[in-house]
């Protein structure tokens, strides 16, 4: 808690001396991306400060969750396309990431590998590594907590911002999410942030329905899991068809294969625009973050993405398989 008193005080600072921030989730934001922005967006309105939150995928191509949130706070904070984020000019915004500390990982229409390193500022829990910013105004990004939703529940705390019950199921949700649950190893400090959430009108059953599924993307997700390789019984890879599927849709995919008795499961498919993504997820004998970063990637040991260019699923799948396999055993020995 100390550390995200340290990241409050830095955050005022330069918040005080900015006069517009622009709010940045990660490509293909989830409920984790959005609930941390939203957080950040209080934080900048308590302090007087004109804030957008850019969301540069269609809005289709969104969780159904997360199009619910978008569509229920539209009218309380500015989320914003590429045709007004285009409007305006960007030169002295304030960029602040949530969820994610890679440009890579940004939209590319924002031009993420100019930002000025004095307008920079990183909220994460994703593991750094050779592609995440070199150099930022502030810097907070801590892997052994849950979720970015976490760091700004508790950002928000420090700041004395009282928020309604459904931001607080927001954030909850951002938490569930990326603890599938809270079924993983979950810290006594992220179920004390758990707590603070409840008590501030979070519930259950309120940010679980967050989760509840569209009927066509479900039956995608399914066909997905049906398409699974096991190799030696323990990893599940997706191979999708030609189909194009949202980042969520491999991601759930993945979380989906973990009921079954495998360490690590990897969804690989076409997002659009000639891009190929993984999705990766694993229980504790493998360190999935460390695979990814073999493919361009990178992420938390237990939940982690890569994104490619020029290939295809099947080339991406070849490729991932000539480095789980080593890897997997390699992280087995360990144990």
């Amino acid at each position: 808690m100390s550390d995200v008193k340290n990241l409050k005080l830095g955050l005022e600072s330069i918040l005080t001396r900015s006069d517009k921030v622009m709010i940045l989730p990660h490509v293909g934001a989830d409920f984790d991306a959005i609930a941390s922005s939203l957080g950040v967006a209080l934080i900048a309105d308590k302090l007087k400060k004109p804030n957008h939150i850019l969301m540069g995928d269609p809005i289709y191509k969104l969780d159904h969750g997360v199009q619910t949130i978008v569509s229920q706070l539209k009218d309380e904070h500015s989320i914003i396309g590429f045709d007004q984020y285009g409007k305006e000019t960007h030169d002295t915004d304030l960029n602040i990431l949530c969820d994610v500390n890679k440009p890579k990982l940004l939209h590319k229409e924002v031009h993420p590998e100019d930002f000025d390193q004095d307008r920079l500022v990183i909220i994460d829990h994703h593991e750094k590594d050779k592609e995440t910013y070199q150099h930022a105004a502030l810097e907070f990004i801590d892997p052994t907590l849950s979720s970015a939703s976490e760091i700004v529940t508790n950002l928000l705390s420090c700041f004395k911002i009282k928020y309604s019950p459904r931001i607080a199921n927001i954030l909850l949700a951002g938490i569930l999410l990326d603890t599938n649950r809270l079924s993983k190893n979950v810290s006594s400090e992220t179920m004390k942030t758990v707590t603070k959430l409840l008590e501030s009108g979070a519930t259950m059953e309120d940010a679980g329905n967050y989760f509840i599924e569209d009927f066509n993307s479900d039956r995608k997700i399914q066909k997905l899991v049906s398409r699974t390789q096991f190799l030696n019984y323990t990893v599940g890879v997706i191979l999708a068809d030609d189909e194009e599927y949202t980042r969520e849709e491999l991601a759930k995919a993945a979380d989906y294969l973990l009921r079954y008795k495998v360490d690590a499961a990897y969804a690989i498919g076409n997002i659009g625009d000639g891009v190929i993504s993984i999705s990766a997820r694993s229980k504790d004998s493998v360190h999935v973050g460390n695979v990814m970063g073999e493919i361009e990637g990178g992420g938390t040991p237990c939940s982690a993405a890569t994104k490619l260019y020029n290939t295809t699923v099947e080339e991406t799948g070849e490729r991932l398989k000539g480095i789980i396999l080593p890897k997997f055993y390699i992280q087995k020995k360990a144990y």
